[in-house]
């Protein structure tokens, strides 16, 4: 499977796909080959559902600068990095039904940031830049605790 997953990432690389879909992978940890020399520069939605992730690489921003929609749900995500706040051209984050308790502050200030979806995670509370981003229209998010919203 680690041979096909490159084969697929190489091919994606070469021939400067737009979408890679690496869905129903079982992967644990984020490729590597994702990150390799200059990473992916063309690529601007990234599928990586219903995997086994437990944490996103810093340099994610670095190596995928021009993602457009990232979507992560259904793995075991428990921390996002702060470098994601340096997706400028994020659209889409889907990081919902992961093992999220904290969410940073960084997401919020992603300016071209539509639709975020954060539900069905363990999260407790969000942070103040989430509420003040008023030009999200498409959050979805699950609090355990409701009334530490903002807060």
């Amino acid at each position: 499977m680690a041979s096909e997953l490159c084969k697929t990432i190489s091919v994606a690389r070469l021939e400067k796909h737009k979408n890679l879909f690496l869905n129903y992978r079982n992967l644990h940890h984020f490729p590597l080959e994702l990150l390799k020399d200059e990473g992916l520069q063309y690529l601007e939605r990234l599928y990586m559902k219903r995997n086994s992730l437990t944490t996103l690489p810093e340099n994610l921003a670095q190596k995928l600068p021009n993602l457009v929609e990232l979507y992560l749900h259904s793995n075991n995500i428990v921390v996002v990095p702060e470098a994601i706040g340096s997706l400028v051209k994020l659209q889409c984050l889907d990081l919902s039904d992961n093992a999220l308790e904290i969410v940073c502050p960084e997401i919020g200030r992603l300016r071209a940031l539509r639709h975020l979806r954060l539900a069905n995670n363990q999260l407790q509370f969000l942070p103040p830049e989430y509420t003040k981003n008023t030009i999200l229209p498409d959050m979805v998010v699950h609090i355990c605790n409701p009334t530490t919203l903002g807060s």
